[in-house]
């Protein structure tokens, strides 16, 4: 199920929250787990109890509804996928040594707004470089399908530039984050630029994140090369393979390491997942997905490190969530500004 080594509270939220957990080999995979040690089969008993302390929740109708979601779903795997229906998630603060399940189910919140696609210089959007052809706002998400059959699905606050001109298909991340599914077509390599590197592969499946000064992709499927992008300082050229994640600073000659998928791609499902990171990190993250902002003026609370999954889109949910296992509280400076301060203050 992962590639990482969880522990056994985390991961009984992964399982929880994973799709077809009733069909091969994830069943297998997770039968295994739970025979693995006692402290396996206690925390897959404890995801299941923490949903009991929601019952008397003031989030009346939400909670019930997730309480019995949990409840149903028993001690067991059940014969229905959770995900993307319901996302159980463990937020573990290194720094108090807490744990926290969380769920949440999209039907809940009533049919939920599409993705919103911006077309721009739509008369050449395709042929014309230089001008972003498709944009994302905060909160926003879209599924742009490429005349070529090649897919692309464009997070929050996102922007590319899109040519498919003289036999290439050529892309530029100008802002922002996408995965890319790209149709095969061995005479035209699909190249995507973003930080001084180019992505290119001929039919398969990437991230591509783009940050101040840094890139970093994501192969889930097939293979591409990153190389130095025209005009960029010299890079040696490197291969992925699937599972394995490229991440390079400007000027830097970049590095390879493997890569945990579900966590990767987890904002495709909306939602975010931090691994021993500072707060100011995971709220830069989070600001991307709502108008409203979260701001940090103590540089002690923006240094506090977290690590779980958090649902994207409810800043005020992250705030409750983060002020039980941190000494921090969120309090509203006015209708857009949400301030994380500390419990002392």
């Amino acid at each position: 199920m992962t590639r990482e080594t969880l522990t056994p509270t985390r991961a009984a939220a992964r399982w929880l929250a994973h799709e077809d957990l009733d069909q091969s080999p994830h069943s297998e995979q997770f039968a295994t787990w739970l025979d693995e040690s006692e402290a396996n089969r206690d925390a897959w008993a404890q995801a299941h109890r923490m949903w009991d302390v929601f019952d008397d929740a003031d989030d009346s109708d939400l909670i019930a509804a997730m309480a019995r979601a949990a409840r149903q779903a028993g001690p067991e795997p059940v014969a229905r996928p959770f995900w993307p229906q319901l996302i159980a998630a463990s937020i573990a603060v290194v720094a108090v040594s807490a744990t926290l399940l969380m769920g949440v189910q999209q039907g809940w919140f009533g049919q939920s707004a599409r993705p919103v696609q911006v077309a721009v210089n739509e008369a050449a959007s395709l042929t014309a470089a230089g001008r972003a052809d498709y944009i994302t706002g905060k909160g926003q998400k879209s599924i742009v399908d490429l005349p070529d059959g090649s897919r692309v699905t464009l997070d929050a606050d996102s922007a590319v530039d899109v040519v498919f001109t003289g036999g290439r298909r050529d892309v530029r991340l100008l802002n922002g984050r996408a995965f890319f599914d790209v149709a095969h077509d061995k005479a035209h390599p699909f190249a995507v630029q973003a930080g001084g590197r180019v992505v290119t592969a001929l039919g398969t499946q990437f991230d591509v994140r783009l940050t101040p000064g840094a890139m970093r992709v994501v192969l889930a499927q097939g293979s591409v090369s990153v190389a130095s992008a025209p005009g960029a300082p010299a890079a040696p050229l490197v291969k992925l393979e699937p599972g394995q994640a490229f991440a390079a600073q400007d000027g830097v000659a970049g590095k390879v390491s493997s890569a945990d998928l579900d966590e990767a791609l987890a904002w495709k499902q909306g939602v975010v997942e931090f691994h021993d990171q500072p707060l100011s990190e995971a709220i830069s993250l989070l600001n991307r997905y709502t108008r409203a902002q979260i701001v940090i003026k103590d540089p002690q609370v923006a240094a506090l490190r977290v690590t779980g999954v958090f649902k994207t889109g409810d800043i005020e949910r992250f705030g409750r969530s983060v002020s039980q296992v941190l000494p921090v509280r969120m309090v509203a400076r006015d209708a857009d500004t949400y301030e994380l301060v500390s419990k002392r203050r």
